[in-house]
C-alpha cells in the first residue's frame, strides 16, 4: 500500500507528472529536461528532488553531468505501467524528447576538439 501511495503522491503535481513521463521515455540531464519541458531550472530541480524522495527517479554521475532516470523496479510497477500506457505528453513535448541531446552533444564537441588538436 505504501508503494502505491508514494507513486500517487510523487506524481500529484502536473510538472512532476510530465517530468516523470519524459524520464520514462529516456534518461536525461537537467539541461535537457529544461529544454524539453520548458520549465525553469530551479523549479525543475525542486520537482526532481521530490521525485527522488518518493523513489520514482534516480540520479547517476556521468562525467560532469548528472543524469536522471526511472529505476527498472519502478518501471515494472503495475501502476507505473498503467500510467505509461494511458498517459501522453503534449505533441510539442513528445517531439522534443528525442531531438534534444545537450548532454550527448557536449561530449561529442569535446571529442571533436581533442581530435583537431591531435592533428
Amino acid at each position: 500500500m505504501k508503494k502505491t501511495l508514494d507513486i500517487l503522491n510523487g506524481l500529484a503535481n502536473e510538472n512532476r507528472f510530465r517530468l516523470f513521463l519524459a524520464l520514462l521515455a529516456r534518461d536525461a540531464c537537467v539541461c535537457e529536461l529544461q529544454a524539453i519541458l520548458d520549465i525553469e531550472q530551479s523549479r525543475l530541480s525542486h520537482q526532481l528532488r521530490t521525485l527522488k524522495f518518493f523513489g520514482l527517479v534516480e540520479a547517476r554521475q556521468d562525467g560532469r553531468w548528472i543524469v536522471y532516470s526511472v529505476p527498472e523496479k519502478v518501471k515494472k510497477n503495475p501502476i507505473v505501467q498503467a500510467i505509461e500506457k494511458n498517459s501522453e505528453l503534449p505533441l510539442a513535448v513528445k517531439g522534443k524528447i528525442h531531438r534534444v541531446k545537450i548532454w550527448g552533444v557536449q561530449r561529442d564537441k569535446k571529442l571533436e576538439k581533442k581530435k583537431r588538436k591531435e592533428k
